[in-house]
């Protein structure tokens, strides 16, 4: 187990996923892992997991600790108000030394605020980073879901793994057509395909925890990367702008504000690496809506790749028009 530096921010993963589509399942399997025993999972009751294998070892008014190690409390309140008292405890030694946090919400929740929790709070921001966004999509109903509920189809779209539940209930025309629909949310997420929510813990964290690219959820892009992605049900797009050259950052940064406050209600979610004049290394953004996170400068390029990426999950916000945009604010 690695140990954790004194000022080292704790990993924070936000788990989601529609109503049925396999959240307590995976979060279960992943409990039982022996390399999850520095863990602290919130959900929002207890009842929503089933804690009853793993055995509770000892009471800690509103936490308990899990023969597995792991340490499990309920979220009663304000999330902020959770996680401040959980590193609080921590520091005190009342609970174990944690090094990840996993959040586990409710099915028709909006990951939104509680991305704007972890990145904007200097309470949380102090103490803890934002990771990944893992979204949970049964391979069985997803179809219908992300047609009919924004809800799902926002999950998915800001999401940095999507994990296919369900697999082996589906045929295999229906897991290509979800795939799909997935791709046209979501351009840059890699779909994991899980049974039972059997998956091993590295495949969700282990890059994470291992890379500097960790401090924000990575930008994976593949042969498609200059397309853009639409859902037109939800007017919800999937772009990735790319740029050669260094970028000047005064400009960049005043042009990524103004996107969001003219339109940060429908900016879902902005991801990138960017190269700066002047700086050797690549800096790394990440906005949700309104809440632009500070950036962070890398140690290190995480591939060969050496342009500028930034992934935008918008709604009704064409991808044509954050190129120009883009072009006639940054590049000129």
């Amino acid at each position: 187990m690695n140990t954790l530096l004194p000022n080292e921010p704790i990993g924070g993963s936000l788990i989601a996923g529609f109503l049925g589509s396999g959240k307590t399942t995976l979060l279960n399997r992943l409990l039982r892992h022996p390399g999850m025993g520095d863990t602290a999972v919130i959900v929002n009751e207890f009842g929503e997991v089933g804690l009853d294998h793993l055995l509770i070892e000892t009471a800690l008014d509103n936490a308990v600790l899990l023969k597995s190690g792991c340490l499990c409390c309920t979220l009663r309140g304000d999330l902020v108000d959770t996680l401040g008292s959980l590193f609080d405890r921590r520091q005190r030694g009342e609970v174990p030394p944690f090094r990840r946090v996993l959040i586990e919400t409710t099915g028709l929740a909006d990951p939104a605020p509680i991305l704007h929790a972890l990145m904007a709070d200097p309470g949380v921001t102090r103490h803890y980073r934002m990771d990944h966004v893992i979204t949970t999509v049964d391979a069985v109903n997803a179809l219908g879901q992300l047609a009919e509920h924004y809800e799902s189809a926002k999950q998915a779209a800001v999401a940095d793994r999507l994990v296919l539940t369900k697999s082996d209930l589906a045929s295999a025309s229906d897991i290509a057509a979800v795939r799909a629909q997935l791709r046209a949310l979501n351009a840059t997420a890699p779909i994991l395909v899980v049974v039972d929510g059997a998956i091993e813990p590295d495949a969700l964290f282990g890059a994470a925890a291992e890379r500097n690219t960790a401090r924000v959820p990575e930008v994976e892009l593949h042969d498609h990367e200059h397309e853009a992605h639409d859902d037109h049900r939800h007017g919800i797009s999937s772009h990735c702008l790319v740029q050669e050259g260094p970028l000047p950052w005064p400009r960049f940064a005043r042009w990524l504000e103004a996107l969001a406050s003219l339109r940060g209600a429908d900016l879902l979610r902005v991801k990138g690496i960017v190269v700066v004049e002047g700086r050797s290394r690549p800096v790394v953004v990440h906005a949700v809506q309104h809440v632009l996170h500070p950036p962070r400068e890398l140690q290190d390029w995480p591939d060969g790749d050496r342009r500028s990426r930034i992934v935008f999950i918008t709604r009704n916000i064409t991808p044509a028009a954050l190129e120009q945009s883009f072009r006639a604010a940054v590049v000129g």
